[in-house]
């Protein structure tokens, strides 16, 4: 059983809104939302979060919990698309890359979710995905003051934070999406969220638990979202050997090359969190601006981060998730599934990675980013 404590009035939160104040408030649809607020303790010792999350009898965060409890019950009441723990999977070739068969996924559900949650231009999420849809947003996740995370029930969502949005079509259980928000900005920037989005991993502090993000340049440039999932096992690229390039004894973080893989990548590695999402975070602000196409990968509890640049295919436009770049794809029809071949996939892995002289310059760029925070 999982004992936490929750606290009242004691965090300052947006107050409630009439109905015609809040169809002024253009700028801050969640203005009088109230939903469970998960407060994570902000102390930091040496970069790493130092605060008491809460854990149960047997270990397991509060964090984790709620996640699970929260998406389970929406799996049981019926407000997911389809069961994703009965669809098939299997492991393809050496490089131990997965095949999952889901007849039921639909490919465009991100398309679709962006469409339906955000603004056409600001990043801003709509005031009526808010009002339509609000038993899909599970809880707000938000920095807190104290010493030990806590949870606030049904209060007004604060000034800034992240909703945990339950994903209907997902690629694995517990998929998720982590929406960052800020009442008095436009647009949440990636570097800007890292910190939180970092933090929220350290918090579940489940091995299975990892986030993904995708920047597709041209489709989402203002969009800032998150996902994540639960694994079972590690996904293929985790798997591998990593060959260092870069680390540093003073800030303890790592920058690492993925070998023998097909798409050329990269490991940002510490236990100082908090440096570790600076860095990162002011690397893909920095690709952003160039307008790379890239994914992360964040796992080990938010302590390891890979990043995945891809080539702009301006005609095609199709370029890979990065739960795909990790190795694992989802096949729609089960002829492809059962021909699925470890060839075919480092085929599509390989069709999207940059050349060596872009993989050699990024290396740079990151070094020189990461020797800045030293």
């Amino acid at each position: 059983m999982v004992s936490f404590t929750c606290f009242e009035g004691d965090y300052p939160v947006v107050k409630q809104t009439t109905s015609q104040e809040q169809s002024k408030s253009h700028e801050a649809p969640l203005r009088g939302f109230e939903t469970l607020v998960y407060r994570v303790c902000t102390t930091k010792k040496n970069g790493a979060y130092d605060g008491f999350s809460c854990t149960s009898d047997d270990g397991q965060s509060l964090l984790d919990t709620l996640i699970l409890s929260q998406w389970e019950e929406h799996a049981w009441m019926g407000r997911l698309s389809y069961d994703v723990t009965s669809c098939e999977t299997k492991i393809v070739g050496g490089k131990k890359f997965t095949a999952q068969l889901n007849e039921e996924w639909n490919s465009n559900f991100l398309k679709e979710f962006e469409k339906k949650a955000f603004q056409s231009s600001g990043g801003m999420v709509k005031p009526s995905y808010i009002k339509n849809n609000q038993e899909e947003i599970l809880f707000c996740v938000a920095s807190g003051e104290r010493e030990r995370s806590v949870l606030l029930p049904l209060v007004a969502t604060p000034q800034e934070g992240t909703l945990i949005i339950v994903n209907a079509n997902p690629i694995e259980y517990g998929h998720i999406f982590l929406v960052p928000y800020c009442h008095h900005k436009r647009t949440q920037s990636i570097g800007g969220a890292l910190q939180l989005i970092t933090q929220i991993a350290n918090e579940v502090d489940n091995s299975s638990f990892r986030m993904f993000y995708d920047y597709f340049s041209a489709t989402n440039t203002d969009r800032t979202y998150f996902q994540a999932s639960y694994f079972a096992n590690p996904l293929p690229v985790e798997l591998l050997p990593i060959t260092p390039i870069y680390g540093s004894s003073i800030d303890g973080i790592q920058i690492l090359e993925v070998a023998d893989y097909p798409l050329n990548a990269l490991v940002f590695a510490s236990k100082n969190l908090r440096k570790l999402a600076d860095v990162v975070g002011e690397i893909c602000s920095t690709l952003q601006h160039r307008n790379t196409v890239f994914n992360l990968l964040i796992s080990d509890c938010g302590t390891k981060m890979f990043l995945f640049p891809q080539v702009h295919l301006p005609v095609t436009g199709h370029h890979l998730h990065a739960w795909e770049c990790g190795g694992y794809f989802i096949y729609n029809k089960s002829l492809d599934f059962d021909n699925a071949s470890e060839k075919e996939i480092s085929k599509w892995l390989a069709s999207v990675s940059i050349d060596v002289e872009g993989f050699q310059s990024l290396k740079q760029l990151c070094c020189g980013i990461t020797a800045k925070f030293s």
